[in-house]
């Protein structure tokens, strides 16, 4: 016979193991989930830490690239400058992005900078947390580069069409622009298909001259000063040109080794990509809808101006200077160089802007006996370039535009990232 209180106190054990291992099994699981729920908010605060170390880290690197941009303006006179700049760029440890030593329980960070092979340079941004406890670091490499492509034009007039159709001309050659003591003058392109009529062709009319430079002098200065045209390289005579010829040895019309983009020739990238000109200039601020602000000091912090309106130069208005020349792009527009005086110091581009109006060209009207000192590249040639005007190749502002020439200063070049280097590790 079954006893009733030893069934009980067995049904009783039974519970009371049940309930024992329930506790244990809900003990584990509030232990687990208090150790995820610690866990996940490790991994969050260690996720905010590191965001916040990460984007003091882009901003410091953001405040090294302009200051070594700004020192390079500043300071750099040539290769042996590069040591001030670097140094003067570099950012110490503890930084605040205002520029400041970091207080305990604020983010901060420092740039260290080191030379990966010739001019190109290596910036790292190191960025920490508030608390000290987040790190991260980014980098990229970083140059400089000339705004043109080269060295500066070696002929005065460099046009893809033709010369002198719009009126007379006043050249003062490079006298050594086709090789030691061959002067060149003007040179242009053709660009009719193969069986059409050149379109480079140069229209040397009775009033129209080139000479070297001790030639061109007088109170309106012109190749025709001081005597009887003995001096003059070559003669206008009404002929017009479509190929070289001996009795103007220095014009090259036409000429088959012509660029085939002028653009590319000027700046080193080709025309399609002209935005990345034109950024530079905006990056500077130096783009403006025309060139009533332009003046003799327009070349001193930078050389390169990016006009998207009419040019018109007012009398005795000079831009740019012979230690400061300008690099004036003109983009579908007109230049009007009008009254007497009127002046540029550098190189003027004429530029068929191919993201602009297929019927809007860029020209130029030149009255009043203006001058171009430097060189005059244009897209468009013909009547596009009507009235008198001089062209003077100036070996000192040529040299000034050039990368190691007579002023190699930072207003000639342009920061420029090295493609692939942006590093998060």
């Amino acid at each position: 016979m079954n006893n009733p209180i030893k069934t009980q106190a067995q049904q009783g054990m039974a519970t009371l193991v049940v309930v024992i291992v329930v506790l244990v099994i809900t003990t584990l699981m509030v232990f687990f989930a208090t150790k995820v729920g610690l866990f996940d908010q490790r991994m969050a605060g260690n996720e905010v830490r590191y965001k916040e170390a990460f984007a003091t880290a882009e901003a410091g690197l953001d405040i090294a690239v302009q200051r070594f941009d700004d020192q390079f303006a500043t300071n750099f006179s040539g290769t042996t400058s590069w040591a001030t700049v670097i140094a003067n760029s570099a950012i110490a440890a503890g930084t605040e992005t205002d520029g400041t030593t970091a207080e305990p329980g604020e983010p901060s960070f420092g740039v260290t900078i080191t030379n990966t092979g010739g001019t190109v340079y290596r910036f790292s941004s190191t960025g920490r947390s508030a608390d000290g406890t987040g790190a991260a670091t980014v980098s990229r490499e970083v140059t400089m580069k000339s705004i043109l492509g080269g060295s500066a034009p070696d002929v005065p007039i460099i046009v893809n069409g033709s010369v002198g159709t719009g009126g007379d001309f006043n050249i003062v050659a490079n006298p050594n622009g086709g090789g030691n003591g061959v002067p060149v003058s003007i040179w242009t392109g053709n660009t009719a298909p193969v069986g059409d009529p050149p379109t480079g062709n140069v229209s040397m009319s009775g009033s129209s001259a080139t000479c070297n430079i001790q030639y061109f002098d007088g109170n309106n200065p012109q190749c025709s000063n001081p005597s009887g045209n003995t001096e003059l390289i070559s003669d206008g005579d009404g002929s017009t040109l479509s190929a070289p010829i001996n009795t103007f040895p220095d014009v090259l019309p036409n000429d088959p080794n012509f660029p085939d983009d002028l653009f590319q020739f000027l700046f080193g990238v080709t025309r399609a990509n002209w935005q990345t000109v034109y950024d530079l200039a905006n990056s500077k601020h130096q783009v403006a809808a025309d060139c009533s602000t332009l003046s003799t000091t327009s070349g001193q912090k930078f050389r390169l101006w990016w006009i998207t309106g009419d040019c018109n130069m007012g009398s005795n208005q000079v831009i740019g200077s012979i230690t400061d020349p300008v690099i004036l792009v003109i983009d579908d527009h007109q230049l009007d160089m009008g009254g007497g005086g009127a002046r540029v110091n550098g190189v003027v581009f004429l530029f068929d802007n191919p993201s602009g109006d297929v019927a809007t060209k860029p020209s130029a009207d030149f009255h009043g006996s203006p001058a171009i000192y430097g060189a005059m590249i244009s897209d468009v040639g013909g009547t596009a370039m009507n009235g008198s005007y001089s062209i003077v190749y100036d070996p000192t502002i040529m040299s000034s535009l050039t990368p190691g020439g007579a002023v190699d200063d930072g207003s000639n070049y342009a920061i420029a990232f090295i493609p692939g280097s942006w590093r998060d590790f």
